[in-house]
């Protein structure tokens, strides 16, 4: 939890003429007559240059329809499923599934070319699907690509007898400007290679690999991220310790070393994570002698809503607030490449985590970012401390947003949330961090990615 300020049914092909092999991503079918066409192989750029431009317009309006699912149909509800939506197309031309793979063998040189359109997204149930012949689009990701090739910049650079190269300018990508795409020449005539959609996921994955666009500039980070004492979640990272006593709660041996041994195991799981996606972190923290133990006679609220009591406590104290207690405490130690305080009550209560987010007032009181953990042993207790929790708030400090959009006003976006993330420790949290994972839109939160696969992208706009 964060603080903030201010199956479908089962749809299977079952066409004769066709097997969808997903494991080898292959389409067998039985041979059909390719559409007629009318090019004839030239050495002269100007006619292939043609050619290249009606290609990419058919690969354009191929990507509008198999990937943004910009339909004509009609909805039908599925009662078995209790109320998910299937888009029938009526487009004469893509109304049955034979008359698409046709279209489709008249753009792309091979079905091995088209068939990611048919496992497409990366994330849950493939969107188009073969019922009985005809097509239904399963609308679980709604996609807006807006990029586009700008046919007026196509340009042939290589052209041999089978094959040709082509340049073009790239119009509305946040990263790319110009690219390059190969054509082959098939017994129907020439055909592209690629599809735009997939070259530019291939490009942004390579990005990603290659480290070669920086996390901290990309231009779709919110602000939440890579803000306050903690920014991205790689390196070594430190974290202050402080057992909080109240009016009605206190601090004994035995608790503090029941919260360090999940603290730890918590660290541990973090740091394995981070390696999953090719970085090192280093996770530290002030251990039971080297704490900060404080007493309060007041009362510690275990609500959110009142999370400026720390500082309101902090206040008569030779601190002063939080960011002057994080000062003073990393003040003499060795640098680290970020901060944190884990305020820790020895009551029921539900953790959170207060984080650094500019595009709210006041955010420089928040730049110590803190996680405020509630201990308690209780197992029947619902908020009952357990390592993935710890895990999760401190992923908050580090930008990780929660997946479960509590008051989230997109609709489409809780019901996606079990599909696309089912065990993301960011929607819920299990006792037992090995249930846990942390998926491509959390690792891009804290940084363990550069770029945000364009399927997540629904979830890092705020609801």
């Amino acid at each position: 939890m964060i603080f903030k300020f201010k199956k479908r049914i089962a749809l299977f092909f079952v066409c004769t003429a066709l097997l969808v092999n997903f494991g080898s991503c292959r389409i067998y079918k039985k041979e059909r007559t390719p559409p007629p066409v009318s090019e004839t192989l030239s050495a002269d750029c100007e006619n292939i240059g043609e050619i290249a431009l009606r290609l990419v317009a058919e690969d354009m309006q191929a990507i509008d329809f198999l990937v943004n699912l910009k339909l004509g149909g009609e909805y039908i509800f599925d009662e078995v499923d209790d109320g998910l939506w299937y888009v029938p197309v009526k487009i004469p031309e893509y109304a049955h599934f034979g008359d698409l793979l046709d279209r489709l063998d008249g753009i792309y040189a091979s079905a091995e070319v088209y068939s990611p359109f048919f496992r497409y997204p990366i994330f849950g149930e493939p969107q188009i699907e073969n019922f009985g012949g005809e097509i239904y689009a399963y609308p679980h990701y709604f996609s807006n690509f807006e990029a586009k090739i700008d046919a007026a910049s196509i340009k042939i650079a290589e052209l041999a007898e089978d094959s040709a190269e082509f340049t073009f300018g790239i119009l509305g990508h946040a990263f790319f400007s110009e690219g390059s795409m190969p054509m082959t020449k098939t017994p129907g005539g020439w055909r592209l290679d690629e599809s735009f959609f997939f070259y530019c996921q291939k490009r942004l994955d390579l990005l990603d690999i290659e480290n070669s666009v920086s996390w901290e500039q990309n231009p779709i980070l919110d602000t939440a991220q890579n803000a306050g004492s903690a920014k991205r979640f790689v390196g070594d990272c430190m974290f202050y310790n402080i057992f909080l006593g109240d009016c009605e709660s206190s601090w004994d041996p035995q608790s503090v070393s029941e919260l360090y041994a999940l603290q730890n195991e918590a660290f541990r799981y973090l740091e394995t994570q981070a390696g999953l996606f090719g970085h090192e972190l280093r996770c530290h923290a002030t251990d039971a002698q080297n704490a900060l133990y404080m007493e309060t006679d007041t009362y510690v609220y275990n609500d959110a809503d009142y999370h400026y009591w720390l500082d309101i406590l902090l206040m008569d104290t030779e601190y002063g607030s939080a960011n002057g207690l994080l000062e003073t405490l990393s003040a003499n130690g060795p640098g680290f490449d970020n901060y944190g305080l884990i305020v820790n009550i020895n009551k029921r209560g539900r953790s959170y985590a207060v984080s650094c987010d500019p595009a709210f007032d006041g955010y420089e009181e928040y730049y110590a970012e803190r996680a405020v953990i509630y201990y308690t042993a209780d197992m029947d207790y619902d908020y009952v401390l357990c390592a993935a929790t710890i895990a999760h708030e401190i992923l908050h400090l580090f930008g990780a947003a929660d997946l479960y959009y509590p008051n989230d006003g997109e609709d489409i976006r809780k019901q996606l949330i079990i599909q696309y993330f089912p065990f993301e420790i960011m929607h819920y949290i299990p006792f037992y961090t090995d249930d846990a994972t942390v998926s491509a839109f959390t690792a891009f939160r804290v940084g363990w990615r550069n770029t945000l696969p364009d399927q997540l992208m629904m979830f890092q706009a705020k609801g």
